[in-house]
């Protein structure tokens, strides 16, 4: 994947530009809509900045290109725990870590999203408190996870 629209909302969400970023990825996808990384970085742009059902649709859309990616599995998951799809949450963790999650992390992130989501009015924003709470750091190549989770990775 070598688009000049990729490339750019890599290197915005490297600067913390999560909205520029989207609008960056929206147009790659445009160009290729096929596109493992292309979905992927956008739907978790999309979680980053708390549009949980427009995350769960470009992971969706991952998910479909290639399915036992355990970091869009995990992705996925954390959305749908953040509107409440509990369920749904469940089903995508159990198979993000047969395909290779770290159950401890994913499964620390998700408590944190509900507790979150259950003491939240209104629950926006995932970034700022996954951050704050040192569950994720930013980093110059997108967010590393310090509980090795897969969550929330941007390639």
């Amino acid at each position: 994947m070598s688009s000049d629209h990729f490339k750019s909302g890599l290197n915005k969400v490297k600067l913390g530009l999560h909205d520029e970023a989207i609008e960056e990825f929206e147009k790659a996808a445009w160009e290729d809509p096929k596109n493992f990384e292309v979905q992927f970085n956008l739907g978790t742009a999309y979680l980053t900045i708390g549009e949980f059902e427009q995350a769960i649709v470009n992971l969706t859309r991952a998910l479909k290109i290639n399915p036992k990616n355990s970091d869009a599995l995990g992705n996925r998951a954390v959305a749908h725990m953040a509107i409440g799809e509990d369920e749904k949450s469940e089903i995508d963790k159990v198979e993000a870590i047969k395909c290779g999650a770290f159950p401890d992390g994913i499964n620390a992130v998700l408590e944190i999203v509900k507790e979150k989501r259950n003491n939240s009015d209104p629950f926006k924003n995932i970034q700022n408190w996954l951050i704050n709470d040192k569950i994720f750091s930013e980093t110059s190549s997108g967010f590393s996870c310090w509980t090795q989770c897969p969550a929330l990775l941007i390639r």
